[in-house]
């Protein structure tokens, strides 16, 4: 971390400068590095074992060492030129040695060769540090071959399965067309049966049966009158046929039930009727017509299942859920096996939000009509909104068995499987949304966000666009500019990416929901930081805490750009900091930046305080192991610093700066010898690194 007096260490600053897309879950796409291993030819290994002992021998030492490190790098193992090494360090250390003896800067008694923490353990952590990394990255290459095949299966299996089930589905759509009209056929078979035996009572009469057929003729030709688009006909014969009624002066031997059943079967014929008119105004009248025969059927016969059914689907057009539910719930009872009754029952009862009910509801006319397509969904549904994720993916996936082309299942297929984290199986749902209905914005935009959690940022991008190209005329959409100026952004496409952050920035006032207002405003800011517009990038922060005072990104990005300011304007910092510390106190950028900002205000103890807390939350970070070691150097603690600087050396060999800045607290311990090691180990091993500094050092300790 930056403080005042070292500008170089500038990079060790941690802000929370990272793009977010909107759905995110994050995820991230498969890296594979791959390092070729085996020991290579011997006879390039000869003449380069030969080459090293003629430089050896000139005494050209770094030669030799760069020459046998290609060894090495093909076998770790190599006892011979391990061997080797040891007798050119040894030669090389006695040679700056001898130097050092000669000149009369360096103690001759010195050995080069760090003991503990100086030259020798650098160069064996070098060593070990190489061993390490080809063996992670054999490991790597294994791993990432592996998920490579096991992909291309899954591929492969996926590609058979969608055929099988593309040539089942035809047989399965024609069984459940046949199935279909089966259990009409049926149903129709039950209620004609049903009349036939009320009329067979009364056909025991003579009049009565030339009553019931001066009644059966007129249902008869309204029917017929319906059938041709002749309402005025049909509603003509109804009324006819109603006018007989009741038969017999009304013998209680054959009424109520058979006026009822004629009103009900002309309740019947009108509703049925209704559900195809052409015009929303003959749909009405058709629907009134059919309730009010309705209602004079189940006048007489409470137990008329139809007419229940036909009062009860009137209510819920009315949003009469209460109706609805005692019509609907009378004709279960009254028919049980009729599945469009359960289905309707259950779309009340989820209205309702009765969702037990509707699940029985709806698992009912399941099992009575398997092949219908919108029970099985909103069985699905509602599993959803119960929670049971599992039974809800299964309902949906039988839909498009079902129904190839039912489009919603895929969507709510989709939509569960981003939220379980399984990206691959959204990805190939949302895309056969997009095969049905590429006009579909909503699925268009779900797909774009796992894009962009796998890092598919091209394909994100041409999601997000293709989404835009069907946003209505006149009409703008701040989410989508927000998530393609995000996916811009992550390709380097710069000035796309503020175009589109600032398009979301200009129309977000029209959305309701302050914390997506504000997360748009901070992507603006954020893209602003990112592309060196220092001025606007604090504006529009300064936005976003006047919308939310505790976004805790913007206090964080808001306090290090204070930071950087120069002078740096700590005072601002901390206080953007102490607030993200009330929101988060777990946070490793709040406490990091914290520790950063304490240490350019002389504060050592916060600073200490906060760098240690880092550091808990983020073992592995030596940047802040170094910042904290600097802290404990400024407040004289050098005990804890050289503790701290050897405990980065031993996590990073190669951080020259630790070495001089170790080398410095071990003068002020008064160990000026180990001081000199340490700075003999950057001499050696980075000779231009902070050179004038280390001579000078060196020089002091003469």
């Amino acid at each position: 971390m930056e403080n005042t007096t070292d500008k170089n260490n500038r990079g060790r600053k941690i802000a929370a400068a990272c793009l977010a897309a909107v759905l995110l879950l994050a995820a991230g796409g498969l890296g594979v590095s791959l390092l070729k291993g085996g020991s290579g030819s011997k006879d390039s290994r000869s003449k380069t074992l030969a080459l090293v002992n003629l430089y050896f021998e000139k005494g050209e030492y770094d030669r030799a060492l760069d020459k046998l490190e290609s060894i090495l790098l093909e076998n770790p193992e190599d006892k011979e030129a391990l061997a080797v090494m040891e007798r050119i360090l040894a030669a090389k250390a006695e040679a700056v040695s001898g130097e050092g003896s000669g000149s009369g800067s360096v103690n001759s008694s010195v050995n080069v060769t760090v003991d503990t923490d100086g030259l020798q353990d650098a160069m064996q952590s070098s060593l070990d540090m190489m061993k390490e990394q080809i063996a992670r990255s054999n490991a790597e290459t294994e791993k990432a071959q592996k998920a490579m095949a096991d992909l291309l299966k899954k591929q492969q299996e996926q590609a058979a399965l969608e055929k099988r089930r593309q040539e089942e589905l035809m047989e399965k759509q024609k069984a459940a067309e046949a199935e279909r009209k089966k259990a009409e056929e049926l149903r129709r078979k039950e209620e004609e049966n049903k009349r036939k035996a009320e009329e067979a009572k009364l056909k025991k009469n003579a009049a009565v049966r030339k009553e019931i057929s001066g009644v059966n003729d007129e249902i008869q030709q309204g029917k017929s009158s319906l059938n041709s688009g002749n309402v005025e006909a049909a509603i003509s014969h109804f009324s006819k046929a109603v006018s007989y009624l009741p038969v017999a002066s009304g013998d209680p031997e054959y009424e109520p039930e058979f006026s009822a059943s004629k009103n009900s079967e002309i309740a019947g014929l009108l509703y049925e009727a209704s559900q195809k008119a052409s015009s929303a105004e003959d749909r009405k009248r058709l629907e009134d017509m059919a309730v009010q025969y309705a209602e004079k059927a189940v006048s007489l016969d409470p137990k008329s299942s139809e007419s229940l059914y036909i009062l009860g689907m009137d209510s819920y057009g009315k949003k009469n859920y209460n109706k609805a539910l005692e019509y609907l719930t009378k004709a279960v009872e009254n028919n049980n096996s009729n599945s469009l009754y359960y289905y309707n029952l259950g779309r009340v009862q989820f209205q309702m939000k009765k969702f037990t009910e509707a699940k029985y509801s709806f698992s009912t006319s399941c099992q009575l009509d398997g092949n219908y397509a919108p029970a099985r969904y909103n069985l699905g549904i509602t599993n959803k909104r119960l929670n049971d994720i599992k039974s809800a993916l299964a309902d949906f996936r039988k839909v498009h068995d079902i129904d190839s082309h039912h489009e919603n299942s895929y969507l709510e297929e989709a939509r569960i499987l981003v939220k379980t984290g399984d990206y691959s199986g959204a990805e190939i749902a949302y895309r056969n949304v997009v095969r049905l209905n590429n006009t579909n914005r909503s699925a268009l935009n779900e797909l774009g966000t796992v894009y962009s959690n796998e890092r598919k940022f091209p394909e994100a991008e041409s999601a997000f666009r293709q989404s835009l190209t069907m946003l209505p005329a006149g009409t703008d959409d701040p989410l989508t500019y927000y998530n393609l100026s995000t996916v811009l952004f992550e390709q380097k496409k710069t000035d796309d990416a503020v175009s589109y952050a600032k398009k979301a920035y200009d129309t977000s006032a029209s959305m309701k929901d302050v914390n997506s207002r504000s997360n748009i405003i901070y992507n603006y800011a954020l893209i602003c930081d990112k592309t060196g517009k220092t001025e606007e990038a604090i504006t529009k922060y300064s936005e976003v805490l006047k919308l939310n005072p505790k976004h805790l990104k913007t206090l964080i990005n808001l306090g290090v750009m204070y930071m950087d300011m120069n002078p740096p304007d700590a005072d601002m910092a901390l206080s953007l900091f102490s607030k993200a510390f009330e929101q988060d106190k777990n946070n490793f950028e709040v406490n990091n930046n914290l520790g950063s900002a304490y240490l350019s205000k002389e504060d050592y103890a916060n600073s200490i305080k906060y760098f240690q807390i880092a550091l808990k939350l983020d073992p592995k970070n030596n940047d802040v192991r170094f910042n904290l070691a600097k802290a404990f150097a400024s407040d004289r603690q050098y005990d804890n610093a050289q503790t701290t600087y050897k405990e980065l050396l031993k996590q990073q060999s190669n951080n020259w700066d630790g070495y001089i800045e170790l080398a410095k607290v071990t003068m002020q311990l008064g160990d000026n010898a180990m001081a000199e090691k340490y700075l003999q180990v950057v001499q050696i091993k980075a000779p231009d690194h902070r050179k004038a500094e280390v001579e000078a050092l060196l020089r002091s300790l003469k």
